[in-house]
């Protein structure tokens, strides 16, 4: 009974402490882009090679300003992250990788997957694509963990979580590819509100700890 006092004694103190405070429980993201202001650096890409300028447009986003690109070629497209999501990321090993999405076509199977590089690496995982066109925008989120749906595409096999690690530890490479529907190289597909998040703070483990400590027995 004492330990059960205690517990609730700390989860109150916690509660305090947080509503007085919320950033301590809750960390910056590693890296975000709203597309407010400008593209933000982000590039159209695509998998025969391709590397132009995306267009940005202030309003129309979710909300907001956001960015799009039309289809290059006959190979899949998407969007590729400037410098300031990658190097060492490694603190978002488990955590969210979140965009919103928007095709201006009414989409089909497509090719929607993320693709992250690094260390000699190369995976990709894929996400649902958007169920109806624009001004519709999906909410698509990837988790940054090994057993979360990603392929190494050397094996074709889960990446091992030392490989994860590593591409982490040394991120040369983010992609989102939106190419929503399968051979037309007119479609053109929009994004909005990247945000990569950095693993939980002190403060958030300590009150995902505390109801364990609370049902412990005397």
């Amino acid at each position: 009974m004492s330990r059960f006092i205690i517990g609730l004694a700390v989860c109150a103190a916690v509660i305090i402490l947080v509503s007085g405070n919320a950033a301590i429980s809750n960390a910056a993201p590693i890296a975000a882009s709203t597309f407010s202001a400008n593209a933000e650096e982000w590039r159209l890409v695509s998998t025969l090679g391709y590397n132009g300028s995306v267009t940005w447009s202030a309003t129309g986003g979710n909300p907001g300003g956001f960015i799009y690109g039309q289809d290059p070629d006959t190979g899949a497209f998407g969007f590729a992250a400037p410098s300031k999501f990658l190097g060492n990321v490694s603190a978002a090993y488990g955590q969210l990788f979140q965009f919103d999405v928007a095709s201006f076509q009414q989409p089909d199977s497509g090719t929607s997957w993320v693709g992250i590089s690094g260390a000699g690496y190369t995976l990709i995982c894929n996400y649902n694509t958007p169920a109806s066109p624009y001004p519709a925008w999906y909410s698509r989120s990837i988790t940054m963990h090994e057993n979360a749906g990603w392929i190494d595409l050397s094996t074709g096999l889960p990446p091992t979580h030392q490989q994860m690690l590593a591409v982490l530890a040394s991120l040369d490479g983010l992609v989102i590819a939106t190419e929503f529907i399968e051979g037309l190289e007119t479609d053109i597909s929009g994004l909005d509100n990247v945000i990569l998040m950095p693993e939980p703070t002190a403060m958030a483990l300590l009150l995902m700890a505390i109801p364990a400590t609370m049902l412990r027995k005397n």
